[in-house]
C-alpha cells in the first residue's frame, strides 16, 4: 500500500501542477469563484483523482492478492466503518471515491471562503493544488485500497485466503 499511495500521490500531484500551469499559465492570479478558477480546477481535479484513481488503486490490490503479494483481510464487514460499506462494484467504488474528492476539495475551498480570499496568485495555486492532489490521492487509494482486501468479488477471483 506504501508503494501504491506514494506513486498515486506524486503522479497527482505532478499531473495536477502540470495541469494547472497549462491551463491557467496567462493568468497572474487565479479566482476562487468563476469559469477559470480554483473552485472549478479544484472539483475537477477532485472528481477525476477519485474516480481515475480509486478504479487503479482496487484493480492494483487485487492483482497483489492474486500473486499473493498482500495478505486478505480475514474480517471483512466485523468493524462496520465506512469503509467497509463501500460498493463492491468497481466502478460504484470509484465514483464514490469520486464523491470523497469532491467533499475533500470543497473543505479546502470552504477554508478559502472563510479566509475571505479572493484568489490566489498562480504560483500559489500551484503550490496549493499540488498539496491537495498528492493528499487527496493518497487518502483515495488507501480507501480504496483497504476495501479491496475484505473484497468478495476478489475471493470469487481464485485468491487464496
Amino acid at each position: 500500500m506504501l508503494k501504491l499511495g506514494t506513486a498515486v500521490a506524486l503522479l497527482n500531484m505532478l499531473l495536477n501542477a502540470g495541469m494547472a500551469w497549462i491551463i491557467l499559465h496567462s493568468q497572474a492570479a487565479v479566482p476562487l469563484w468563476g469559469q477559470a478558477s480554483i473552485a472549478a480546477f479544484m472539483l475537477c481535479s477532485g472528481a477525476l483523482t477519485g474516480l481515475i484513481f480509486g478504479y487503479i488503486a482496487t484493480r492494483a490490490t487485487w492483482m497483489g492478492l492474486r500473486s499473493s503479494q498482500v495478505l486478505p483481510l480475514h474480517w471483512h464487514l466485523k468493524s462496520q466503518t465506512l469503509i467497509d460499506r463501500l460498493p463492491a462494484s468497481t466502478f460504484h467504488r470509484s465514483f464514490i471515491l469520486s464523491l470523497c474528492g469532491i467533499l475533500f476539495t470543497y473543505l479546502i475551498l470552504l477554508l478559502l471562503e472563510v479566509e475571505d480570499r479572493s484568489g490566489l496568485l498562480l504560483h500559489e495555486f500551484i503550490v496549493l493544488i499540488s498539496i491537495q492532489a498528492a493528499l487527496s490521492g493518497a487518502g483515495i487509494t488507501a480507501m480504496a485500497f483497504y476495501r479491496a482486501l475484505s473484497d468478495k468479488t476478489a475471493a470469487k477471483k481464485n485468491i487464496p485466503a
